[in-house]
């Protein structure tokens, strides 16, 4: 079961996206949902409502529909106690949607009113590149990491603004001083849009931003709009020198001396 969350964090609002066709025929599977589900919530400590596109999932051909419901009353009642207001699903099975506590919608568009939400759709390449986008918050070490689950080049303002509404929103967790740590493994990052670049890092400095760093270049000669090493480990010592990161945490790749590009 692969389910894609996205948080925003200023709405108060969860979506969850089925990634894969999913066959719920068995109580075990509303288990790994429920702990799917758990586990995105380690970031939350608010009430919340969520989204769940479900467009690839069904109930089973063989299922016993009324076990299937009980047990999906029960995740509710569990989520509930987790700060779960309300949530809603769109374009799921019909006969899952029967069984669902959750109130249904044939359109997304139906689902967000439900919410009280109106959402403006995203373009497909716009909500891709979205979706590739991944933060991962190290409070202890006082560093957002960014990072793409595909290669991607930035090279659209329109991106851009994406990239700096899911950091704005990150920042809703944060109440400290900041490092940005960025993989530039799977990003390219257009040389027109250097200028535009800094000026969201200026706008992120407001927002107790310190510094940039970026490590791993899909290529040596690619240039960034700030500074990158060739090792994750790099550029997580230099913030570890400023006692900012802790060298436990570098994880890198290779432990190779090298020097910044």
């Amino acid at each position: 079961m692969r389910i894609r969350f996205e948080h925003d964090y200023q709405q108060k609002i969860m979506t969850q996206v089925f990634e894969e066709s999913t066959s719920i025929g068995h109580e075990n599977d509303i288990q790994q949902w429920r702990q799917l589900w758990l586990d995105a919530l380690k970031s939350w400590h608010s009430p919340y409502k969520t989204l769940i596109d479900g467009r690839l999932l069904q109930l089973d051909a063989q299922a016993d529909g009324a076990a299937i419901k009980a047990a999906l009353v029960r995740m509710e009642k569990v989520l509930t106690g987790f700060f779960l207001k309300k949530a809603v699903i769109f374009g799921c099975d019909p006969e899952l949607a029967a069984v669902l506590p959750f109130d249904s919608f044939v359109q997304e568009d139906e689902a967000w009113e439900a919410l009280g939400v109106r959402k403006k759709k995203d373009a497909g390449a716009a909500t891709d590149f979205r979706g590739s986008i991944q933060l991962q918050n190290h409070f202890r070490q006082h560093v957002v990491e960014l990072s793409f689950s595909q290669a991607t080049e930035i090279d659209t303002a329109e991106k851009l603004q994406i990239l700096k509404s899911k950091l704005t929103n990150n920042l809703m967790q944060w109440h400290s001083a900041w490092n940005l740590l960025v993989d530039c493994s799977q990003v390219r990052i257009s040389a027109e849009l250097f200028d535009e670049f800094e000026r969201m890092l200026k706008f992120f400095r407001g927002f107790f931003l310190k510094e940039t760093l970026g490590y791993q270049p899909q290529s040596k000669d690619l240039a960034y709009p700030f500074q990158v090493y060739r090792a994750r480990h790099n550029a997580a010592g230099r913030l570890e020198a400023e006692g900012l990161f802790s060298g436990e945490d570098a994880d890198c790749r290779s432990r190779k001396a090298d020097k910044p590009t």
